[in-house]
């Protein structure tokens, strides 16, 4: 009898969300999907870019904070932070609050899809780590224009050396973090999807 293995890794993996062997961006969405449909996957995208953007916040309003605490106590500073938190769109300007969102749920997403990767693979592939390297450092480093004192660059008191040499005020490295980051998703997606059919097709053969 003759057994095709690509159909039948086709078939296989249409339920899991990769299709066979022309992956594409459709291919990626469902295998998103099959990702996140999982509970712990969603729930961990979320409280990552929960703590990044909540690490952003800290760094812009820490002095504030220090300030404050004696005067509030330790539960009235988290209840004043958390206050800080909501409101946070309202201290910086609109397109670092837009850049600082989409680079926090970038990092939730990237993060699960890695996570999912080694749960279920158990490979973390160093393929493509430039990439997401560099797309990690640039969203730590400058999630927002320098000037509004978030990420990295404004512990390290770099903020006003950018906005005398950028002239966006540091906001093109938020951009291209937004980018790799994504890129660095679709990628790791892609072959997250080649290596579950590579795996099939082996226990196939």
């Amino acid at each position: 009898m003759h057994f095709n293995i690509k159909n039948s890794s086709n078939v296989f993996f249409r339920t899991f969300g990769c299709s066979g062997y022309n992956l594409d961006i459709k291919e990626n969405f469902n295998f998103w999907k099959r990702v996140f449909l999982n509970f712990k996957y969603s729930l961990l995208a979320i409280i990552i870019a929960i703590l990044f953007y909540a690490f952003n916040v800290f760094i812009a309003n820490y002095k504030t904070l220090i300030s404050f605490s004696s005067y509030l106590g330790f539960f009235g500073t988290i209840k004043f932070f958390f206050i800080l938190m909501l409101g946070f769109k309202n201290l910086i300007i609109f397109s670092s609050f837009i850049s600082l969102i989409l680079i926090s749920l970038l990092f939730g997403i990237f993060f699960s899809l890695i996570f999912y990767r080694i749960i279920n693979l158990k490979k973390f592939d160093k393929k493509h780590g430039f990439i997401s390297g560099l797309g990690i450092l640039l969203g730590a480093f400058a999630p927002g224009c320098a000037a509004c004192g978030i990420g990295l660059a404004s512990i390290l008191g770099l903020s006003g050396a950018f906005l005398t040499i950028l002239p966006f005020k540091g906001l093109e490295l938020s951009i291209l973090a937004v980018i790799l980051l994504t890129i660095a998703i679709f990628k790791t997606s892609k072959d997250s999807c080649k290596l579950m059919i590579t795996k099939n097709e082996r226990r196939l053969i």
